[in-house]
């Protein structure tokens, strides 16, 4: 551990002892120092080397407070709030999206579907939009549709959808970012509606948001430093 145990420091009742416990902690400290300037310098330089890329994030109503939340300084960030938007739309967003392959596009949706479509409704519907985004990008994440605060029997059906996306997301070589597990049951996050954000919710989508676009595209020899650095603490 690098604090120093404060009964070996009050143990030292000589001056000398007690100057030999300073210095060893001072060299302690030294050294945690250096090692925070050398992973403070290979993030940065991580960082930098990252190619920049477009990212769209597309979405009903649950996402508006992403403008602000989701602008990391990392990438090019573009916001497409359609509130009240439904399945297919989704499809029709993308579908008119101006991308490059290597942008990565981004879609939350499904958020009421359950109340007024079948699972197997929302799933093909779902299926055409990882299609459809297969065709626009490379990069391509869809996430789990969030759990509403009040309707246990609902959010028994939203898991259930959410596996079946997930099932599809993996058949297709999409990434599938699960945010029901996060905010199942974390009734803080919500506001009275039991259905969208408040700011403490915003606030943690932006940050699995950003969490899964650097997972995305970070490459292999990057995330082995960056493991490395969360390693060292």
């Amino acid at each position: 551990s690098a604090e120093h145990n404060p009964q070996q420091i009050q143990s030292h009742t000589q001056p000398a002892g007690i100057l030999k416990t300073i210095r060893k902690a001072n060299k302690i400290i030294n050294i945690n120092l250096q090692n925070y300037n050398e992973n403070k310098r290979t993030t940065k330089k991580i960082t930098k080397n990252r190619k920049k890329r477009h990212v769209f994030l597309i979405g009903d109503s649950i996402i508006q407070g992403q403008k602000t939340e989701f602008k990391q300084g990392l990438d090019e960030h573009k916001i497409l709030c359609r509130p009240k938007t439904r399945l297919p739309e989704p499809v029709h967003l993308v579908e008119d999206l101006r991308c490059k392959k290597e942008d990565i596009v981004i879609v939350l949706c499904g958020t009421r579907e359950l109340e007024h479509k079948t699972r197997d409704e929302i799933s093909l519907q779902f299926e055409a939009l990882i299609h459809t985004l297969k065709t626009k990008s490379k990069n391509a994440i869809i996430t789990s549709i969030l759990p509403q605060r009040h309707d246990v029997n609902l959010n028994s059906q939203i898991l259930l959808t959410n596996e079946k996306v997930k099932q599809i997301c993996a058949g297709k070589g999409v990434m599938y970012l699960d945010l029901m597990s996060h905010y199942t049951g974390q009734n803080y996050l919500y506001k009275k509606d039991g259905i969208h954000l408040n700011k403490v919710g915003q606030a943690k989508l932006g940050s699995l948001l950003t969490i899964a676009t650097l997972e995305l595209t970070t490459t292999l020899e990057q995330k082995l430093a960056i493991y490395k650095i969360q390693q060292a603490y």
